[in-house]
């Protein structure tokens, strides 16, 4: 939360941009993690034929799981951001 407070007043300080919408990504995130987990679990066996070890795949598989599970819970958060030029009419 403060790096958004932080981020806002950055950008006000140092260019003629203001912020105009905030739009949370929140739970689309969330969903495209679980997607993409169960994508990597579905092909997790193929790993091996690539180089990888059973170590890389329980990294990731963790990560992903992770990532959503903190998107999910509110912990992890991402916005889009609509900036409008002060000089814009």
């Amino acid at each position: 939360m403060a790096g958004e407070w932080e981020s806002d007043a950055l950008t006000e300080r140092e260019t003629a941009l203001r912020p105009v919408d905030m739009l949370s990504l929140q739970q689309h995130y969330a969903e495209t993690l679980r997607l993409w987990r169960e994508r990597f679990m579905q092909r997790r066996k193929t790993l091996a034929h690539l180089g990888f070890d059973e170590v890389f795949g329980g990294m990731w598989e963790l990560y992903l799981a992770y990532a959503e599970g903190g998107f999910r819970s509110g912990y992890l958060n991402v916005y889009q951001w609509t900036f409008a030029s002060e000089a814009a009419p």
